[in-house]
């Protein structure tokens, strides 16, 4: 549980902002905090990161992999930043971690493990310095090697998650939006907002007064219950973005040639659809337009009009509005269609669908 005790005069300050960094250590819990595979969606992303870092080399530190495992995935806050609100740059982030204290490190394990550190985390405790600098260096590497190849679906994923946040705040308030976070339930106590998190068993956090609320949408979030507070007030809390299911597919879609070609030998979803309708199921991964998604597939946009008129009729795919635009995504059919036709992505199925 996280315990936020809000001032009078700045609970209606709230805002959302995304952070590089803060999806990076959520991607590195994923692969840290269990034994086996990722759960649906992250599977097939997880397969894909575990080989390019094992090929470019990148080890994470024992002693961050004993921290996921310890708190159930979660982060002392030392390792997090409050997210700039220009946006989600890693150096930037980086450049806060350098600043951190040793005393604040060392104070913080102590309060995550008060029997004593452990020895997978006695080399932190021993140098924070010498450690952090070298998380520095790896974070990049672990980036490029393990989340840069997707980072454009990501980007979508949660700048339409950011709008669909933004839309709630507009129009219904803070209230509203804490309670439709993913993975959390909201209570509120007098001027103590809690943030339960289901996921953490016997785990408390009582915050300092909070001026300004930072909601920041990850795609890597699950099991990520972050928090980070900084001196000002502000304070910002990680939730679990919509929209993980772009981790489902490859990693750049296919081109116009290939869509004006016939299915490709033993694609299940292509011999269905048809090799340009099974390409617009594939790009809905996440919710778009029919703008984005025809330039993005090499298409044009009457025909892809054309191929989610039929999907929408026929329950494969949804449609609603965020202001002037309406968005595209998959519904439940489509996602089951997905999963048991594509052999591309050999999609395992989710544990449940509030996961």
């Amino acid at each position: 549980m996280i315990e936020i005790p809000l001032r009078r005069s700045g609970y209606g300050t709230v805002r959302i902002a995304d952070s590089r960094l803060w999806e990076t250590y959520g991607s590195i819990g994923l692969l840290s905090s269990r034994r086996g595979l990722a759960p649906w969606p992250y599977t097939n992303w997880d397969r894909a990161a575990r080989r390019s870092l094992t090929r470019a080399e990148v080890t994470v530190p024992g002693w961050l992999v004993h921290l996921y495992r310890a708190r159930g995935g979660a982060l002392p806050s030392f390792l997090l930043v409050v997210p700039d609100p220009s946006g989600g740059d890693l150096a930037a982030d980086l450049a806060a971690l350098a600043a951190v204290p040793p005393a604040r490190v060392r104070e913080e394990l102590d309060q995550w493990f008060p029997q004593g550190v452990p020895a997978e985390v006695a080399p932190l405790y021993a140098d924070p310095g010498a450690r952090l600098a070298e998380l520095r260096e790896l974070l990049p590497r672990y980036w490029r090697a393990a989340v840069a190849p997707y980072a454009a679906s990501l980007r979508v994923a949660t700048e339409e998650d950011i709008l669909l946040r933004a839309r709630i705040l507009a129009t219904q308030g803070p209230e509203r939006l804490l309670g439709s976070l993913r993975g959390r339930r909201l209570t509120r106590n007098g001027d103590v907002l809690r943030l339960h998190l289901g996921h953490v068993v016997n785990a408390r956090t009582a915050l300092p007064c909070v001026s300004r609320l930072v909601l920041v949408p990850l795609v890597f979030g699950r099991g990520a219950p972050y928090s980070a507070s900084a001196p000002d007030g502000t304070t910002a809390v990680a939730y679990q973005a919509e929209g993980a299911a772009v981790l489902l597919g490859e990693t750049s879609p296919p081109g116009r040639r290939d869509l004006a070609e016939g299915p490709a030998r033993g694609d299940r979803l292509e011999i269905l659809l048809g090799r340009s309708r099974a390409g617009v199921v594939r790009g809905l991964v996440a919710p778009t337009t029919t703008s984005d998604l025809a330039a993005t597939l090499g298409l044009a946009p009457s025909t892809v009009s054309e191929h989610l008129s039929a999907l929408v009729a026929a329950g494969v795919v949804r449609r609603r509005r965020e202001g002037v635009r309406v968005l595209y995504e998959l519904d439940g059919p489509g996602v089951a269609l997905l999963r048991h036709m594509d052999n591309r992505r050999r999609v395992n199925a989710p544990e449940s669908q509030t996961s």
